[in-house]
């Protein structure tokens, strides 16, 4: 080509000679003097003049600058390419943002393309467009390459100190996922999040950080009960919890969930909020469970008796504040009311021993701590008292909490 191809395309383009310059895009980065700042305008070009098949063999034919990129190139390379993905969004253009999300994720996966910390803002920025265009597409495999990829790329070589400035590519997802009720897209995004925090230093800081964001998008999913969000959200923040394995996550964990389930339960009432918080009912009754079999005692470094401590707690604390709202009752009618909401759900029909014996531990942790209020109470399901599943050696293993 020569060196006054750039020229010619936009010309191409301007007048609308749209099969000339598709012949001429292919070659645009083998012109000498051709730049990748003259790539991107032709690109630009084509978008505005919504030729997506254009833009995309242009996109091709800047490979090159992909190719021979060196490490001072990749914050030009992605800040472009995230100003093309904005101009794919305005014109809803699906062809040309997969080309460019390509181009920058073959890009992040080379050994040439080290994960300096300078960039790393940059890489979110582009990730938090590309993960919200392939929501909006509603494609979860696409989605998945993009916050899989970009999150390990942040993850590599970071000094343990920098995954909070990948954190608003985090938020940007839940927004969106919310927006468009994209449930199916929540473990993914969990499964990112556990690439940078296996690589934090301050890993108690970087999740303060992130549960700001998922409290404030779990409580507006709250308030519509049709939307199975705010469930989602709960049980994959902790099973990410569990498999965190760290015993300093969960009190922040159970605080932020419980923060979510009051509102929820101010809002709808037990009965329908429940499966909201269920999930950390569900955490409470396995390790219960575990603990019964497994447990010899008392045993401060023990990590299940520290999350059925939490767990409780927390969920004395949800009834309480149910109970506040609704005068004729007391938190031990809302365990109860709880304990129906969990029965009445057919997957839990197996379990429905082990969640008697959990709401029993419950009410018996409850009337201990809230003397006065459960002398005055009277229980309306027998079934949590009689017959009492917790023998004396289960309530010995479990004098931790009782």
């Amino acid at each position: 080509m020569s060196g006054n191809a750039v020229g010619l395309l936009r010309q191409q383009i301007a007048r609308g000679e749209f099969e000339e310059a598709l012949k001429a895009a292919p070659h645009i980065a083998e012109v000498k003097a051709a730049t990748f700042t003259d790539s991107v305008s032709l690109i630009q070009h084509s978008l505005s003049a919504r030729q997506p098949d254009l833009a995309v063999a242009l996109l091709e034919g800047s490979r090159l600058f992909f190719v021979t990129a060196t490490p001072a190139d990749v914050h030009q390379l992605v800040e472009e390419m995230t100003a093309v993905l904005a101009s794919c969004w305005r014109e809803k253009l699906d062809a040309p943002a997969r080309k460019a999300v390509s181009l920058v994720l073959e890009l992040l996966e080379s050994p040439n393309c080290p994960a300096g910390k300078p960039d790393r803002p940059t890489v979110a920025h582009f990730a938090g467009w590309a993960g919200r265009f392939a929501l909006r597409r509603n494609d979860e495999v696409w989605f998945g390459e993009i916050a899989l990829q970009t999150a390990a790329w942040a993850a590599r070589d970071m000094d343990g100190q920098d995954g909070e400035s990948f954190l608003p590519a985090f938020d940007s997802w839940l927004h969106r996922i919310l927006r468009h009720d994209r449930t199916e897209a929540i473990p993914v995004l969990f499964e990112a999040m556990s690439l940078l925090f296996a690589s934090e230093t301050d890993k108690v800081s970087f999740m303060a950080e992130f549960l700001k964001e998922w409290r404030a998008v779990a409580a507006t999913a709250c308030l519509n009960p049709d939307s199975p969000v705010a469930s989602e959200l709960v049980e994959q923040l902790l099973l990410f919890t569990v498999r965190a394995g760290s015993a300093e996550l969960w009190s922040p964990v159970t605080e932020r969930i419980s923060e979510v389930a009051a509102l929820t339960v101010a809002k709808h009432g037990v009965s329908v909020g429940f499966p909201v918080f269920r999930p950390m009912f569900d955490v409470g009754r396995v390790n219960l469970g575990d603990e019964l079999k497994f447990g010899t005692g008392p045993d401060p470094d023990s990590m299940r008796q520290r999350i059925i401590r939490l767990v409780c707690a927390e969920a004395i604390w949800i009834a309480d504040m149910a109970a506040h709202s609704d005068f004729s009752k007391v938190a031990g009618d809302k365990i109860e009311e709880m304990y129906q909401s969990w029965i009445k759900d057919p997957r839990y029909e197996p379990h429905i021993r082990p969640i008697q014996r959990f709401c029993q531990l419950l009410l018996i942790y409850w009337s201990n701590n809230r003397k006065r209020a459960a002398k005055r109470w009277t229980p309306r399901e027998k079934c949590l008292s009689e017959p009492l599943l917790l023998t004396e050696e289960d309530q010995a293993k479990l004098t931790f909490l009782l």
